[in-house]
């Protein structure tokens, strides 16, 4: 009999409560872009952050931040993803999760910077999530 398989899924980290099992593990060593040791400047934003996991184990994680003093874009950093789960699929998935979530307010502007380096015009996402969340009452109408 074969072993049942979980079903993945994309949560973002602030809904839940405790650290997946793994999630260190991705971080120090299964990242897509070693981390350069740029430290964590006090101005930075957390715009958004999420997790994939394969049942209670964390098999992909991304943040996307915005370094509010500088000139620079909100962008997605920190991509990892265990072996076996790096495929493009599960890469540009988790991506469009974090600039979903940071499209709720866009408060960086409305152009993301991916984790390639690629620039992501987010426009039309922007204006579909607030919309959303403003008929929920969880967001102000842009003037």
């Amino acid at each position: 009999m074969p072993a049942q398989a979980n079903i993945l899924e994309i949560r973002r980290t602030t809904e839940i409560m405790v650290e997946p099992d793994g999630l260190a593990m991705l971080l120090d060593h299964d990242r897509i872009d070693p981390a350069a040791d740029e430290g964590w400047p006090e101005e930075r934003l957390l715009l958004g952050e999420c997790v994939l996991l394969d049942g209670d184990r964390a098999v992909g994680f991304g943040r996307l931040i915005w370094d509010a003093h500088t000139d620079d874009l909100p962008r997605v950093i920190d991509l990892a993803f265990a072996p076996g789960f790096r495929a493009p699929f599960f890469v540009d998935t988790l991506e469009q999760e974090l600039i979903a979530e940071y499209a709720t307010e866009a408060e960086g502007g409305e152009v993301v910077r991916g984790h390639d380096g690629r620039l992501i015009d987010i426009t039309r996402a922007a204006m579909t999530e607030g919309r959303h969340m403003s008929a929920y009452g969880q967001r102000r109408p842009r003037a």
